[in-house]
């Protein structure tokens, strides 16, 4: 914060001392500006690696037979470019509440082509986990959904 007051006193004492180069010095740094934040834009609205376009679901407890992984997990790349990296959170509700239950924050590192899934069953935080919860519920009394955070596409594909 001070060095933005500073900046702000600089810039100000600059434009008294030297108007017209510092206008021109604000305009380029505006213009500058605005090309960066239209790359930005439209590299992360690009839909051919768009991380919309990565989604995950999960049918709670069906499907994984191991208690100690008890969630199933599907995801589906509907990109056109290979998937390296899937962060995501692992949401769990009671069922007919709207609040979270339980949740955690999962990274998967399985790579999927364009158009290819990965499922695997996921376990829970013993720290965090349902054992310490006040109601003691198990997976399969849960409605699961998986929430994603964050995709690392393939480079130079």
């Amino acid at each position: 914060m001070i060095l933005l007051i500073v900046a702000v006193v600089i810039v100000i004492v600059f434009f008294f001392l030297f108007p017209k180069p510092t206008l021109v010095t604000l305009t380029g740094l505006a213009v500058l500006g605005g090309g960066v934040a239209t790359f930005i834009y439209f590299q992360q609205t690009n839909r051919d690696g768009s991380s919309a376009s990565v989604e995950g679901t999960s049918s709670g407890s069906k499907g994984c037979p191991d208690p100690a992984r008890p969630v199933f997990v599907r995801l589906f790349n509907g990109s056109r470019q290979q998937v390296n990296v899937v962060r995501f959170r692992l949401i769990a509700k009671r069922r007919g509440f709207s609040i979270e239950y339980y949740s955690d924050h999962l990274t998967s590192y399985k790579i999927i082509e364009p158009g290819g899934t990965y499922d695997d069953c996921w376990a829970l935080n013993q720290y965090r986990g349902l054992q310490t919860l006040p109601d003691k519920l198990t997976p399969q009394e849960l409605d699961w959904s998986v929430e994603i955070s964050s995709v690392e596409f393939a480079s130079g594909r």
